[in-house]
């Protein structure tokens, strides 16, 4: 098996994620993975990227150049189902975002993207560890 962490993607690499951010989206990797080990198949790709790691990919992208109208929407979906899932208070200019058919369709394609373009489902030590150890056939 291999025991390499699965890697953290950013749209803009010279602007480096803020540390909670990072550690956020270790542990939903970590939630997800857990999850998908228990329950295998039951997530689809896109369900095993959550929200603080479609955050931490535009982030940096929005540093760099303007996002397309669309993209931001998106954007700002993301970091109010982050803020959320945080139990944060979300700010009033994105708390009422919702997106259109078409841009739920362009978020689904989006997390599928990452989770190809990261090398799939979440490899880490500890859950590496733990699939030895309770999944292997002695």
């Amino acid at each position: 098996m291999n025991k390499e962490n699965t890697p953290i993607l950013v749209a803009n690499t010279e602007w480096p994620l803020p540390e909670n951010l990072l550690k956020d989206i270790q542990a939903e990797r970590m939630v997800n993975g857990l999850l998908d080990m228990a329950k295998p198949n039951v997530l689809s790709d896109e369900d095993l990227v959550g929200w603080a790691e479609c955050v931490g990919y535009l982030m940096p992208a929005i540093s760099k150049s303007t996002l397309r109208s669309d993209v931001s929407e998106i954007y700002l979906y993301c970091v109010r189902k982050y803020l959320e899932g945080k139990k944060v208070e979300v700010p009033p200019e994105i708390k009422e975002i919702e997106l259109s058919d078409y841009q739920q369709g362009k978020l689904k394609e989006y997390k599928r993207w990452i989770f190809e373009s990261r090398g799939g489902k979440e490899r880490n030590p500890v859950l590496t560890a733990l699939k030895e150890v309770f999944l292997t056939p002695n």
